[in-house]
């Protein structure tokens, strides 16, 4: 029975080795990223050019080819800089004029009115058919 007991201890000593090797193994995963991240973010917040704002930023860091590792959302500065973007991309709108707006609205009544005698034709030519042949 000691020897079986002896086994039985060596297997969980195994055991155990293997579970402290693995936790060993995350630390040093968590150590590595972690290093990484601070790498990163120093050299994240060195750029220069930027105006100021996250979008800045990443701007900045996609022309020096460096890629930012994906964060939480900051949710209290994306509520502050909505309306600036929002800004941006309405002063990047180019509006049609008055007139332009006017003719582009004839063309789509014109090719509605072309579109309806076309297929009133369409219908009229498949019922006259079917009324030669019989099925109506």
């Amino acid at each position: 029975m000691s020897k079986n007991n002896d086994i039985k201890e060596q297997k969980a000593q195994e055991k155990l080795k293997k579970i402290q090797e693995k936790q060993a193994q995350k630390q040093n995963k968590k150590l590595n990223k972690q290093n990484k991240k601070e790498e990163f973010n120093k050299l994240f917040n060195e750029f220069q050019g930027h105006d100021g704002t996250q979008e800045g930023k990443l701007k900045a860091a996609k022309k020096k080819k460096i890629k930012k590792e994906k964060s939480k959302i900051d949710y209290k500065l994306a509520f502050k800089e909505a309306p600036i973007k929002f800004l941006k991309e309405v002063n990047k709108i180019q509006w049609s004029s008055r007139k332009n707006l006017g003719t582009k609205f004839l063309w789509v009544i014109i090719f509605i009115a072309i579109f309806g005698v076309f297929f009133f034709c369409v219908d009229w030519a498949f019922q006259a058919l079917f009324e030669v042949m019989k099925i109506i």
